[in-house]
């Protein structure tokens, strides 16, 4: 599987990149990048579902979006998935 190729579509469909850890240099433009792209986890969620769709090589995918909440005591879900089926 093309992993690259991957986190670049999925990326892309979200119009935010992964982030695992920021410097505090940069979460300035993270935080400003973010809030000029509001959408909650059903939508990332779908945005991927129909972006994972078009890759040619992907036979069926299952997905979870999660925004592990800081202020709240839970935590936002979406669940997505297509032509996936769990024996």
């Amino acid at each position: 599987m093309p992993i690259r190729e991957l986190i670049d579509h999925c990326e892309g469909a979200l119009g935010t990149a992964v982030q695992t850890a920021v410097k505090r240099a940069d979460e300035q433009a993270f935080a400003l990048a973010n809030g000029q792209n509001l959408m909650f986890c059903e939508d990332a969620a779908r945005r991927l579902n129909l972006a994972l769709k078009q890759l040619p090589w992907l036979a069926g995918f299952a997905l979870r979006v999660e925004h592990a909440e800081s202020l709240h005591a839970h935590d936002a879900v979406a669940h997505s998935e297509w032509r996936w089926s769990v024996a």
